[in-house]
């Protein structure tokens, strides 16, 4: 598979790039570890959101390495995507968030962070999100169902450096309060989309919704 590049155009006609991000550094302690490798219709629940993220119109995919590193990087070989180890990734889902901006840096307007636990993220999926951000130059972009907000989000290069300022496991969710007026919602209708699994009870009803 080939990476997919096209820069978006703001409503001046400029160029906009977006970045993505998918964070699989984490522990999935309540999963017993090895969370992002389990599979989804037989495929690793990392590798679907990162083909996802290849074949849609983000200008490029980082992938965020910690725990069990090594397999995540052999679950995803063959694939074009940048690694960026995280040795923090133990001290939360912060330290993964700023490993993934040094790497981005000043090259993109704006990052979409995917989380690596999301199996049903579609790339269609993604590309509305990038739409809505050029439609409704908003700082932060992020799908909501039934009037709950989920992920992927995406964050404008502006708020970068607040984003380098949190810690612990809160990743970028007091940036968002923060920010509650500058956040465009995506109303979604399928649930699946904003899915992620966070405990053997999450992965068990979803086995039980793919037989």
């Amino acid at each position: 598979m080939t990476a997919t590049t096209r820069h978006l155009r703001g409503p001046s006609g400029d160029a906009l790039s977006v970045a993505g991000v998918v964070l699989a550094a984490g522990m999935g302690a309540r999963m017993g570890g090895g969370k992002v490798l389990r599979p989804v219709d037989g495929v690793p629940m990392v590798r679907r959101v990162a083909v996802a993220a290849l074949a849609s119109h983000l200008d490029g995919t980082t992938v965020i390495v910690g725990h069990e590193g090594a397999a995540v990087r052999r679950a995803l070989e063959g694939l074009p995507l940048r690694f960026v180890e995280n040795p923090r990734y133990a001290d939360g889902l912060s330290t993964s968030v700023h490993a993934a901006l040094g790497a981005v840096g000043t090259e993109s307007d704006a990052a979409l962070f995917l989380l690596a636990d999301q199996p049903f993220v579609s790339a269609g999926f993604i590309d509305r999100l990038l739409d809505e951000y050029v439609a409704r130059g908003k700082a932060i972009v992020r799908p909501v169902f039934d009037g709950t907000p989920g992920n992927p989000v995406l964050f404008s290069a502006r708020l970068f450096p607040e984003l380098l300022r949190e810690t612990g496991d809160r990743g970028g969710r007091d940036v968002v309060g923060r920010h509650a007026e500058e956040v465009a919602l995506v109303q979604i209708d399928d649930p699946l989309l904003c899915l992620d699994v966070d405990s053997p009870e999450d992965y068990e009803r979803l086995a039980g919704r793919m037989k």
